[in-house]
C-alpha cells in the first residue's frame, strides 16, 4: 500500500520513528519538488568563505533550490497498512496572499497521550512547531517558537520525567559573515509541555576555521522561551 506520492521524493529525518502510548507508530517525513538548478540555470552555490584570497568550502551543504512540504505516515497495526496525515501537507503561511516557506526535515515527540508535538526545520531564522491532538491525525498551523535557528534540523524528545528536551543549531549574524555553518550546538528544556515560558539553557560552542585549525570552545548558560 502506498502513501507516499509517485514521482515525488520523499525523505525523513534520522531517528524520528515514534511510537505512542497507544501502540501507534508515527513517522514524519517531507516530500521535495522543484529543479535542481538554481536561478538562470546556475549550479546553486556552496557556502564557505575567502581564506587569502581563495574561496573554501566550510560545509558539505550548499544550497538547495527545492521547496518542501511536511506531514506525518502512521499505521495502527504494527507497520503493516500505513496512513498519512488528513489535513494535508505542512508548510508556513505567511499571509492571506498566500506568500509561504518550505518545511523539512520534521520531528515529533509525545507530550501527553494522543498530544504531539512537531519541530521543524525552514528558512526564517526560528525553530517552527505544530501540534497535534489526535495521534498525529491532524495538525496545527507552524507557528515559531522563540528558539533562533540556523537552517537546519531540530530534536524534540519527551524526557522519563516528562520534560521536553530540544536539540538545535544556531549562529550568530557574525558568524555567517565569517562563513561559520551550524556552529553553535544549542539545547533548552520545557518544563510546561513546550507552552510558552522560560526555561534554562545550556550551549555547547565549538567552531573551526576553513582551513581545519584554530577550533574553540565554551559553554555558557542562560535562559530562553521555548
Amino acid at each position: 500500500m502506498r502513501v507516499t506520492p509517485l514521482g515525488i521524493g520523499t525523505y525523513t529525518y534520522q531517528d524520528v520513528l515514534l511510537r505512542t502510548v497507544s501502540g501507534r507508530i508515527i513517522l514524519p517525513v517531507y516530500v521535495s519538488l522543484g529543479q535542481s538548478t538554481g536561478p538562470n540555470d546556475v549550479k546553486p552555490a556552496a557556502s564557505g568563505k575567502l581564506v587569502n584570497g581563495q574561496w573554501v568550502s566550510t560545509a558539505a551543504h550548499f544550497f538547495d533550490p527545492h521547496f518542501s512540504a511536511s506531514y506525518v505516515c502512521y499505521p495502527d497495526d504494527d507497520g503493516r497498512t500505513w496512513q498519512r496525515s488528513r489535513d494535508g501537507e505542512l508548510i508556513i503561511l505567511m499571509d492571506w496572499n498566500v506568500s509561504y516557506r518550505y518545511t523539512d526535515e520534521p520531528t515529533v515527540t509525545e507530550v501527553t497521550p494522543g498530544r504531539l508535538l512537531m519541530f521543524i526545520r525552514n528558512e526564517l531564522g526560528r525553530v517552527f512547531q505544530a501540534w497535534s491532538e489526535d495521534n498525529g491525525e491532524t495538525w496545527s498551523r507552524l507557528q515559531p517558537t522563540s528558539l533562533a535557528s540556523s537552517t537546519v534540523p531540530a530534536q524534540i524528545r519527551t524526557l522519563t520525567n516528562g520534560h521536553l528536551l530540544a536539540v538545535w543549531n544556531q549562529e550568530s549574524e557574525e558568524e555567517i559573515k565569517q562563513g561559520y555553518n551550524r556552529t553553535r550546538i544549542s539545547s533548552a528544556i520545557s518544563r510546561n509541555g513546550g507552552s510558552v515560558g522560560v526555561f534554562p539553557e545550556r550551549r555547547i560552542h565549538a567552531r573551526r576555521d576553513a582551513c581545519g585549525t584554530g577550533a574553540d570552545s565554551s559553554s555558557t548558560s542562560g535562559r530562553v522561551p521555548l
